[in-house]
């Protein structure tokens, strides 16, 4: 009889000649009728081969032969649970990886290295369904395991910062507050501490660790520059997205006679008017969705793209392997990341003077290219009307109202004693900020009962579209933003509604981003340099209406101005890069 390493050699040929089916009968010939010890196996690559193939019955039914055959097969067991996940079956998949970790509990050592990879799963799964509690629970048991693990620290630590869990450095069994601070994301850290060195340590750590380092380049050096200047935007956000939000002036403001424009896409179709809007704003949009890092790289580079805009940096989403190919001769960031990438393939970075002050660059592997203006685009599409009444969202008709909707994860316990103590400075107020998710919510309601101050002042809603939204900042008196990650495209959304928006600027591009905005827009004096500053001013704009009025008055009085900074800011970025080419 043909023996199970010939099958599986025989297989592995079949598979690699595209004949994944031919292979999976292979495997079910040599199953009919042998009760082999290494039945096991041939179930379990059996198993692998129907998932291939999408076949989710059929491989669930060998996985669980499999298992039948050899209940430590704890590699079938994870197998099992992904196809329930495929087949929209969390709790059969939750069931099948708790399976591999409770056999640690009952002393089966050879099922160790199996239970992280299957406590990872459920918080994957767990975080991707929004119950982060259990999602934080899980990977805090895998970490218990093995603390050897930066990714699932990573995910842990954004877990807790998600739902205002402080200190967000919780000791973790073998872990020191140093390896959790070594393995968090550039993204968590931008939100965790105004310190420039950090995040650029951060961000290198976390690109060391995760991306290779091909020596490789697509593209010349340099090429003959051709009559228009052909620009290039790579981005999965150009749709319904912060960034695609602030880019449609930005696009359609680009001279023809002097640029081409086109956008490499891996967006998701949100079918909305905006998502039509970008794509119209661009010369050429090539979607890259389905193509690998290097045949995404390939089409930019047969496209003579003189200068690539990546709008991702390190945030979700972002496909550094396109980059690091050097698919155009110059490379550089722009909006979807403000902070240093560490990324040793962009060459520069697009900001302006006041989000990045020469004193941050020795901290940036990227160099600045200033813009004039804010690096957020200033434009006023201003909110005309609004559906909602402060008694529809819940909102007291006659106190004062101070809002935050920027991400709950940026909130931090200094943030939140500060506007604790606005607060109680301004007893007329109340503060209203976004109903994330259950666990942030209850925290900070305890977290105001602590200090004494009645939760009722705090009112939480839930998201909404985008257009909603929009129209119930029109409902509030002041904005209050975060620190240290301000508010980027919300910011922009806040002046639109005419809302007095009070920052506090600090150290970092991401903590200077929404100062640079208020600078450009004329409205430097709702910036603070100190959280005394930062508290002041808002307890001011919460205890004078006549206050609050005459920032509304200069914000209708710089408005024709304001929907003009889209043409300043493109003129200049294209001179920038244009000089950036002929140099």
């Amino acid at each position: 009889m043909t023996t199970l390493d010939t099958v599986i050699a025989e297989a592995e040929t079949l598979k690699t000649a595209g004949r994944i089916h031919d292979a999976a009968t292979l495997y079910e010939s040599w199953l009919q009728g042998n009760d082999s010890p290494a039945r096991c196996v041939a179930l379990f690559n059996l198993g692998v081969l129907r998932s291939d193939l999408g076949e989710l019955d059929a491989a669930d039914a060998a996985y669980t032969a499999a298992v039948a055959a050899n209940p430590r097969l704890y590699q079938a067991r994870i197998n099992a649970g992904l196809v329930a996940e495929r087949r929209h079956q969390d709790v059969e998949a939750v069931r099948h990886w708790l399976s591999v970790a409770e056999a640690v509990s009952q002393g089966h050592a050879d099922a160790l290295p199996c239970a992280t990879i299957a406590l990872n799963h459920i918080g994957r799964l767990q975080e991707a369904r929004r119950h982060f509690n259990a999602a934080e629970s899980a990977l805090a048991h895998s970490l218990q395991l093995d603390p050897d693990q930066p990714d699932a620290v990573q995910h842990w630590v954004h877990l807790r910062q998600k739902q205002c869990a402080w200190p967000v450095y919780e000791p973790v069994a073998g872990l020191s507050v140093n390896r959790l601070m070594a393995a968090t994301s550039p993204l968590a850290m931008l939100a965790l501490l105004d310190d420039p060195a950090m995040q650029w340590l951060t961000s290198f750590a976390f690109v060391t660790r995760k991306y290779s380092f091909p020596d490789e380049r697509l593209a010349p050096l340099r090429r003959e520059p051709a009559a228009r200047l052909r620009i290039g935007y790579l981005s999965g956000d150009l749709c319904t997205h912060a960034v695609g939000l602030l880019m449609a002036e930005l696009l359609e403001a680009h001279d023809r006679s002097r640029v081409h424009v086109t956008a490499f896409d891996f967006s998701p179709e949100d079918g909305t008017a905006h998502r039509a809007r970008l794509r119209r704003a661009c010369d050429e949009m090539v979607p890259i969705h389905t193509l690998s890092d290097r045949a995404a790289a390939e089409a930019i580079n047969s496209r003579d793209i003189d200068v690539l805009l990546d709008m991702h940096g390190l945030s979700s989403g972002a496909r550094p392997g396109i980059l690091a190919l050097r698919p155009a001769p110059l490379m550089g960031g722009y909006l979807g990341f403000i902070g240093t990438t560490a990324l040793p393939w962009l060459d520069f970075v697009v900001t302006d003077r006041w989000t990045m002050p020469e004193s941050v660059t020795p901290y940036m592997t990227e160099r600045p290219l200033y813009i004039d203006g804010s690096m957020i685009p200033l434009f006023h599409q201003p909110v005309t009307s609004c559906r909602f009444t402060r008694e529809a969202v819940g909102l007291p008709a006659d106190r004062v109202v101070l809002a935050c909707f920027n991400n709950i994860y940026k909130i931090t316990p200094a943030l939140f004693a500060s506007w604790l103590r606005i607060l109680q400075r301004a007893p007329g107020a109340v503060l209203w900020l976004l109903d994330d998710n259950v666990w942030a919510t209850t925290a900070l309601r305890a977290h105001a009962v602590a200090t004494g101050l009645d939760p009722a002042r705090l009112i939480f809603s839930g998201r909404s579209t985008h257009a909603e939204y929009r129209e119930k900042l029109t409902l509030a008196d002041a904005y209050l933003d975060s620190y240290p990650y301000n508010a980027g495209s919300t910011a922009r959304d806040v002046l639109d509604a005419q809302v007095p928006l009070v920052t506090l600027a600090g150290r970092t591009p991401v903590s200077r981003m929404a100062g640079g905005l208020l600078q450009a827009a004329g409205l430097g004096d709702l910036i603070a340099n100190t959280w005394a500053g930062y508290e002041d001013l808002a307890v001011a704009l919460a205890q004078s209406a006549a206050a609050r009025d005459g920032v509304r008055a200069t914000m209708r009085a710089r408005a024709d101005e304001w929907r003009t900074a889209p043409a300043r800011l493109v003129k200049s970025l294209e001179e920038q890069l244009l000089s950036l080419v002929r140099r």
